[in-house]
């Protein structure tokens, strides 16, 4: 069966406005909407995003409506109110981590409020896509807007495909670590298989970040914790080709083109087309522009600078001081060199249909693009498309990401006003046969490496195998542990998960004397007191113990490896009953303890022959003990039990294990990965996990450790073959971890 694929952006590709005669839906106009049609096309896939309307603005009805409209077209929305928008997108997204990935300044002081945020809507998404993927789909988050999504995914469905893709750059570290939640989202990335950027500058920016950052081994185009791998490579994204260069023939285009023939008649067209923000250079261009038309009298009423500045975020302070510094600048351009019967610049504050802006491309002798930043810049690539006859001049920013693919343009440093003078000069006097070379070079990339290819060659990445990968455990070092307790106190929806004997308790000679401490229940007590923290233990004891110990704290139980699971009872519960009430055991396996009878004998045999060795007889498992028993018959009636055990296990469909000191027999559907599974999609129902700490000691642990998601800090306590990321030599370490949380 083929897995469907997930898409999940903070947009869909469908815009929705709200009229006084309804809600209107339209298709939004976009590289990624383009890029990802043949995947949202398809049924059995999915898009998942914030439909463009605070839900505080719509009725019960109509976000119905909305629903069942987007239903239609394959997307599914993420409802969210004004004040989410304003501290998750407005704050975090583009107050905070905009300005600072384009090597911007950037306002913290309320960067604490704008993270919580964050998270929130981030684990909001994670919601929503669970709900709407199983196990099978292939799920491809996009963008700043939720990179802590990969994790909490990961969190739930340790074995998901995921991909991540940036489409702004990532920054360098003297920049990127200037932020307090830096390694929070490098943790949260890093729940993703592959990870995509643009550029492979950016791809390096990443891998070094997340080398300084986090305690993860980083090699070269991957970063490895324990088990799990993130690639890490670039796809530069390009644009739909075959779109722009038939809209050339469009009646709409040819319309619009006669328009702006007409207007602009005589005139040498300077073209810029950008949203009004702050990395975008435009204040810049004017700059440059001035200074041109200052250095170059002769030009004047020969040239025009057509400014198309689509209006962008405009509740945002930055946004609004740009706006009145572009105006002021053109102001001071027009008023110092233009006349009657001539404008130096074209000033389009709007948004325009692509007809109109294919049009302004086709006309524009010049495309004078020069971002500050920015992590592609599919305008340069459009701009090259729309040219039939393989001419114009493509002015671009070094420092935008579409430089390192379009090396015959006119490549520039933004932040270096001479720089965009000289560009602007050479630009309006290059011979026809120079420009048609460089544009005819930069047209047989663009047509090749279109977002369609980019599309592709992500999915096949991300689907392709990742070559095995030795699993490094490393010890738990003071800043390691320093680490974990650094995380588990910045999380909101901590999850604990721990085995008893070995890890809480020593392993003794008689299980039934390996009673929790006093300090172990203070511990324990400590830790659940706080309403954030869901724990568990699982452990291969029976019911009766685990409820006898354990049973009045507020933890989940999970007794025989997994056969019974007893949810915690309620505080309130707990503070009202007179004596502890009995809370019900849930049996996760319809295998039936019938084989025990075949097999009990056989053991009591063996046990009778073998000084120190005695059976425990548990609901679902058998075990024999031989602690305290001599190595040396121990030995030889090991051998001969597994041979004698063979065929019933053959026949019942049953495990036999060594662990430490025992023999034990259980159903092979019976373990503790299943139970670990089963938890964590219990506790992500109530809220995702941002934090989950796993500690084991024997084989039956490896089966935890398995199912745990790559941010997880599991550790294994003693020696021998693990799936731990980490490793303490004694339960000593495991309560000095504990002290640690419970402060």
């Amino acid at each position: 069966m083929t897995s469907s694929v997930v898409i999940v952006s903070n947009r869909l590709p469908i815009s929705i406005k709200k009229t006084d005669k309804g809600l209107e839906f339209y298709p939004s106009v976009g590289g990624l909407a383009t890029g990802l049609a043949a995947y949202v096309n398809d049924k059995r896939n999915k898009w998942i995003g914030w439909p463009g309307i605070p839900s505080d603005d719509l009725t019960r009805v109509e976000c119905e409506e909305i629903a069942v409209e987007l239903r239609k077209n394959n997307c599914y929305p993420v409802f969210l109110k004004q004040k989410q928008l304003d501290e998750y997108y407005s704050g975090y997204s583009n107050t905070i981590l905009w300005p600072l990935f384009h090597d911007l300044p950037a306002r913290m002081e309320n960067h604490d409020k704008f993270w919580k945020a964050y998270k929130s809507v981030n684990s909001a998404f994670a919601g929503v896509v669970l709900a709407l993927s199983d196990t099978r789909s292939t799920i491809w988050v996009h963008d700043y807007q939720l990179l802590v999504l990969p994790a909490m995914l990961r969190a739930v469905r340790p074995k998901a495909k995921i991909g991540f893709f940036l489409h702004i750059p990532f920054p360098a570290l003297e920049h990127f670590s200037k932020l307090p939640s830096a390694k929070q989202l490098l943790i949260g990335t890093l729940g993703a298989d592959l990870m995509g950027l643009h550029t492979k500058l950016y791809a390096d920016n990443f891998l070094a970040a997340c080398a300084e950052l986090t305690r993860e081994i980083v090699e070269p185009g991957q970063i490895i914790q324990g088990a799990h791998v993130t690639r890490v490579t670039d796809f530069p994204m390009g644009i739909d080709y075959e779109r722009f260069t038939k809209a050339r023939d469009l009646a709409a285009v040819k319309t619009e083109l006669r328009k702006h023939r007409q207007k602009y008649k005589g005139l040498k067209v300077i073209l810029t087309v950008d949203r009004l923000d702050p990395t975008k250079g435009l204040a810049e261009r004017l700059e440059a522009y001035h200074e041109f038309l200052r250095r170059t009298p002769s030009i004047a009423g020969k040239v025009v600078m057509v400014m198309l500045a689509v209006p962008s975020r405009t509740d945002i302070e930055e946004y609004k001081q740009l706006r009145e510094r572009v105006e002021g600048l053109i102001k001071k351009i027009t008023d110092e060199f233009g006349t009657k019967s001539w404008q130096p610049v074209d000033y389009l504050y709007t948004s325009m249909p692509v007809e109109a802006v294919t049009a302004l491309y086709q006309v524009a002798d010049v495309a004078f693009i020069t971002p500050l930043r920015d992590g592609m810049n599919l305008v340069a690539k459009e701009y090259i498309a729309s040219r039939p006859k393989r001419d114009g001049v493509l002015i671009l920013s070094s420092t935008a990401g579409a430089a390192q693919e379009l090396t015959d343009a006119l490549l520039v440093n933004p932040r270096r006003p001479e720089s965009l003078v000289a560009a602007l000069t050479s630009a309006v006097k290059m011979p026809k046969r120079e420009l048609k070379r460089r544009v005819t070079a930069m047209h047989a990339h663009i047509e090749t490496h279109t977002v369609q290819h980019w599309a592709g060659s992500f999915m096949k990445s991300l689907k392709k195998p990742i070559p095995g990968t030795k699993r490094l455990t490393r010890s738990l070092t003071r800043e390691r542990r320093q680490d974990i307790v650094d995380m588990y106190n910045r999380s909101e929806h901590p999850v604990v998960m721990l085995d008893y004997d070995g890890v809480l308790a020593p392993l003794v000679p008689d299980p039934a004397k390996a009673a929790p401490t006093k300090e172990v229940l203070r511990l324990l007590t400590k830790i659940t007191t706080s309403s954030k923290v869901q724990m568990a233990i699982i452990s291969g004891r029976g019911k009766a113990e685990l409820a006898d110990w354990l049973g009045e704290l507020p933890i989940s139980l999970v007794a025989e490896h997994g056969a019974l699971i007893r949810e915690p009872q309620s505080a309130a519960k707990r503070s009202t009953a007179k004596k502890p009430a009995k809370v019900a055991w849930k049996q996760m396996t319809n295998v039936s303890p019938d084989w025990q009878h075949d097999i009990i004998p056989i053991l009591e045999k063996y046990a009778a022959n073998t000084p120190g060795t005695f059976v425990e007889i548990k609901d679902f498992a058998l075990v024999w003990h031989y602690r305290a028993a001599s190595p040396y018959y121990t030995q030889k009636h090991l051998v001969v039990l597994r041979r004698l055990l063979r065929r019933y296990a053959k026949e019942h469909n049953l495990g036999v294990y060594n662990g430490s000191k025992i023999l034990e027999i259980k159903p092979l559907d019976i373990n503790k990965g299943v139970a670990t599974g089963l938890l964590l999609e219990q506790f992500s129902s109530l809220s995702t996990p941002d934090f989950i700490l796993c500690i084991g000691d024997d084989y039956t642990d490896e089966d935890m450790f398995e199912a745990m998601p790559a941010s997880a800090c599991t550790i294994k306590v003693g020696n021998g073959p693990t799936e731990a990321r980490y490793r303490v030599k004694s339960t000593d370490d495991v309560l000095g971890i504990l002290k640690r949380l419970a402060k």
